[in-house]
């Protein structure tokens, strides 16, 4: 089992960026599989790129150190400053907005880009809920999300690129050890990987939690619409982007779709 050892208490961001590193992806061979996603669809070092949930910079700062013309947005400050902290390591440009998804039509100009990514389970979040307790609403998650893919939508320029992904339908909840991790000289802790769900409620709720010796635990809630992979199509067909779901070998954890304009 993998031990994440920091010298200082982490910041959630800084524990999910060593999760992604470490235990969810093969950073190398999923770079290297979306590189060749863009080949296959004429997008190059030319063309304009936005990732609109960057994150601590997996993936987007990997392909701005490779040269790619990508902008970057997250709103979460902890996430911001990782970003930059990576970005400074890798000796590249630490430039990213601090923005929602609802002010983007302010930030960014109409039909500006050739390709979008809105990765890592992110766009269930639309209406909330990241690192916070939410109340499930249905109506207004379902508005949330089609209006942040009429935003995705009219930046992108025609025939241009949105990468989407969210977690599968037959997702189990479930409850598991899948690291531990040390904060200087404290005693080792179990990091578990929780998710929660209650279909007649339509309720989905996942956590990365901390679990000390002596059985405590604590974890920031992460509590979403239970949305399907039918309903994001139908939504995304709605707005009028052509849909096609895809598959990629180093993305293990969420469906994936390439939707274009």
């Amino acid at each position: 089992m993998k031990l994440f050892k920091f010298k200082k208490e982490p910041l959630f961001a800084e524990l999910w960026d060593v999760c992604l590193h470490n235990l969810l992806y093969n950073k190398n061979k999923y770079v290297s599989e979306i590189m060749d996603l863009f080949k296959k669809n004429n997008i190059n070092k030319k063309s304009k790129l936005l990732d609109t949930s960057a994150g601590g910079g997996f993936i987007a700062l990997y392909l701005r150190q490779k040269g790619y013309d990508i902008d970057c947005m997250d709103l979460m400050d902890d996430e911001i400053q990782v970003f930059k902290k990576r970005a400074k390591k890798l000796k590249i440009s630490t430039e990213i907005k601090k923005i929602s998804w609802k002010q983007i039509p302010k930030n960014y100009k109409k039909e500006s880009y050739d390709f979008l990514f809105c990765r890592g389970n992110s766009f269930i979040y639309a209406d909330g809920g990241w690192n916070k307790k939410q109340t499930i609403n249905e109506k207004s998650s379902l508005d949330s999300y089609r209006k942040t893919l009429e935003n995705f939508y009219n930046v992108l320029k025609k025939g241009g690129y949105l990468y989407i992904d969210k977690f599968p339908d037959n997702e189990k909840p479930h409850k598991d050890v899948t690291a531990q991790i040390k904060v200087g000289k404290r005693e080792k802790e179990d990091l578990i990987f929780y998710t929660k769900k209650i279909p007649s409620r339509r309720y989905r709720e996942a956590m990365m939690i901390r679990r000390t010796f002596d059985g405590k635990e604590t974890g920031l809630p992460n509590i979403t619409f239970d949305l399907k992979e039918k309903e994001l199509e139908k939504i995304m067909k709605e707005v009028g982007f052509k849909v096609k779901k895809i598959n990629l070998k180093s993305e293990t954890h969420f469906r994936v779709w390439l939707a274009r304009k």
